[in-house]
């Protein structure tokens, strides 16, 4: 009777087992990693079925890397419309790092990486090949970020200059950055923008203002110069007397040196709108996903 019983269990458990292994062996076919299926219903077989899905994806996979390629060399779009009220302020603010400083240094975040990544692998593949230096931001208060220049990035022939923003924007809005010192002498802001499912990745073009920078400081040749520290920033320190700034919360600083302690500070708002009607970004869901940085393409 005991080994009656032991049949059983032992049919019991081999039945469990096949039962477990066909469902995994299904699985495992439907995705077309096996080498060897059963013929189908009409007696062809699955492994060409298998490979057409293959060479899709690859080919999908290869589109998809190609355009993220051009996107690196994609002209700028302009934006010359002043922001409304219910715009998402930034606050951007560079400073200087000085020789020898390691407190202030910031390691560089995953999207900081995975841009570096794309730039490297692209130009494996003769698709817009430059040297480029990543700057990582770092975020104070939620809306403050901050970036550290040493003198060595200062004196570098940069021909293009980026600031990187990914910012989540669940509604699929239509995002347009402003800089406000441009806005404020009516000139565009220059900017890139693409989608990423719920998600947008800005980039902003800053060579104006590292170009000044350089020009302030000496770090592109030449002497830093008072004077040109003044001209650096496109703004003053507010609007002339009986003057209404365009807008306030945005105003741009300048200090009389750059040296220790002393920053610069550059005002970025982003509007959003649908169809061409203006909503609050805040309220759609908009907000920084990640940390921005700057990226430098130089020679």
């Amino acid at each position: 009777m005991a080994s009656s019983h032991r049949v059983w269990i032992a049919l019991l458990l081999l039945m469990g087992m096949t039962s477990d292994t066909g469902v995994f062996g299904r699985a495992v076919d439907t995705l077309g990693f096996l080498s060897q299926s059963p013929k189908t219903a009409d007696g062809s077989s699955g492994p060409t079925l298998r490979a057409g899905v293959l060479r899709r994806w690859r080919r999908g996979v290869a589109d998809t890397h190609r355009e993220r390629c051009a996107e690196l060399a994609a002209p700028w779009l302009e934006n010359a419309q002043v922001p409304e009220d219910n715009a998402t302020l930034l606050q951007l603010r560079v400073r200087p790092l000085s020789p020898g400083a390691s407190h202030g240094l910031v390691f560089p975040g995953k999207s900081l990486f995975s841009f570096v990544r794309r730039v490297y692998h692209c130009c494996q593949e003769g698709v817009n090949c430059r040297r480029v230096k990543g700057i990582q931001g770092r975020l104070r208060g939620g809306t403050d970020v901050e970036f550290l220049l040493s003198r060595e990035i200062l004196s570098l022939a940069v021909m293009r200059a980026e600031l990187h923003l990914h910012v989540s924007n669940p509604q699929h809005l239509d995002i347009h950055p402003v800089l406000s010192s441009m806005a404020k002498r009516g000139l565009p802001t220059r900017y890139s923008v693409w989608s990423r499912g719920n998600a947008a990745e800005l980039r902003v073009d800053l060579l104006f203002l590292f170009q000044s920078l350089q020009e302030a400081t000496g770090g592109a040749g030449g002497g830093p110069s008072l004077v040109n520290m003044r001209r650096a920033v496109f703004s003053s320190r507010g609007s002339p007397p009986g003057e209404t700034p365009t807008f306030g919360a945005l105003q741009d600083t300048a200090r009389d040196v750059w040296g220790d302690g002393v920053a610069l500070e550059l005002g970025l708002a982003l509007g959003c709108s649908r169809a061409g009607s203006g909503l609050s970004c805040g309220t759609c869901g908009v907000h920084l996903a990640h940390t921005p940085f700057m990226a430098l393409y130089y020679r």
